[in-house]
């Protein structure tokens, strides 16, 4: 189990403030909704002991219980006094337990301040993932344990491969890695275990939350992949599979390709390639499962003369770049490799 605030301490940079309203070795929370309004319990934060062995999921979902409260993001806003941190948590509709801070409340300006620059990341726009995930749980259950059991096997899906290719890829000298979209995929915390630091970060509390309970040597977060408060070059490689498809445009596309390079050493990503391009059963897995039932979100699929021009022009001025391909039932995924020089 990691310690919370010693961990965020190590891969973020974050402001250091004073506080009167924060004790010291104290986690606490802060709750905001997308109108710019700011809630507490009685005009206190949220507090939790740092020396608490919880994880961090394990309290967002204690605060959810004890003040009948959803949470949908949460993300660090700065570290506070002596070994104290703040956390942000975002909500649509406060329930009876939280108060609203007034406007004018002059204890919590500088926070609401680091908040206010951050929430345009977890805007509704990025619930909707969530909320259908939610719907439609039944559906990804019998995904899980009916169709990829019997039907997209790991034999078929050549996962024994795929793992060995990627436990070549990120070798066996790193220290730290990260998965910065890491949804339901579980590939990077299966080959690292003797690595010291893993971290799993999704932008969808839902999977956040399923992951920590499954893998619990592994740090997860909850950050918008174009919003990466970690610290340049803290982690030696940095994962991405099957994300880009989910960026819009070439804008949200370039900051996501920044991030992963400011942040680590090494990037790996991976993405398939469009299915219409690929055809056959990629396209109709595509069409009529994930599209159709499992109600997948993602449609900004990518050529692989796109994927490799993009990276190129991105990286070639200032790392190292190479390419592979890697086939199973699902489709061509394209596989790009940045070592930074």
């Amino acid at each position: 189990m990691y310690n919370i605030v010693d961990t965020y301490k190590r891969i973020y940079k974050l402001k250091s403030v004073k506080s009167k309203i924060v004790n010291d070795n104290s986690i606490n929370f802060i709750f905001f909704d997308n109108f710019g309004n700011f809630y507490s319990v009685k005009n206190k934060l949220v507090e939790y002991s740092s020396s608490l062995s919880l994880c961090l999921v394990s309290i967002i979902l204690n605060i959810e219980k004890i003040y009948k409260v959803k949470i949908y993001n949460f993300f660090p806003v700065c570290f506070v006094n002596n070994n104290s941190m703040l956390f942000a948590c975002k909500i649509k509709y406060p329930s009876n337990c939280l108060t609203k801070y007034k406007k004018d409340n002059t204890d919590i300006n500088e926070f609401s301040d680091l908040i206010k620059k951050q929430i345009k990341y977890y805007s509704d726009d990025y619930d909707d993932e969530r909320l259908l995930l939610e719907r439609y749980s039944n559906r990804y259950r019998v995904y899980q344990n009916f169709i990829k059991r019997y039907f997209l096997t790991e034999k078929r899906r050549r996962k024994k491969e795929y793992l060995d290719l990627l436990k070549t890829l990120v070798g066996n000298e790193v220290k730290s890695i990260i998965d910065v979209s890491c949804g339901d995929n579980a590939d990077i915390f299966k080959i690292s275990n003797n690595i010291d630091l893993v971290v799993g970060n999704d932008i969808n509390l839902y999977h956040v939350r399923n992951n920590q309970f499954r893998y619990k040597d592994v740090f997860f977060t909850n950050d918008n992949l174009l919003n990466l408060n970690y610290d340049k070059d803290i982690f030696d490689i940095s994962y991405c599979k099957n994300t880009l498809h989910h960026l819009n445009g070439n804008k949200e596309l370039n900051e996501a390709l920044e991030n992963l390079y400011k942040v680590s050493k090494k990037m790996i990503i991976v993405e398939i390639e469009d299915p219409k391009i690929t055809g056959g059963m990629p396209r109709f897995l595509n069409k009529y499962l994930y599209i159709k039932y499992l109600k997948d979100a993602g449609k900004k699929f990518l050529s692989f003369y796109k994927f490799k021009t993009t990276i190129d022009e991105k990286f070639s001025d200032k790392a190292n770049i190479s390419y592979l391909t890697f086939e199973n039932i699902l489709g061509k995924y394209m596989i790009a490799i940045i070592e930074k020089r």
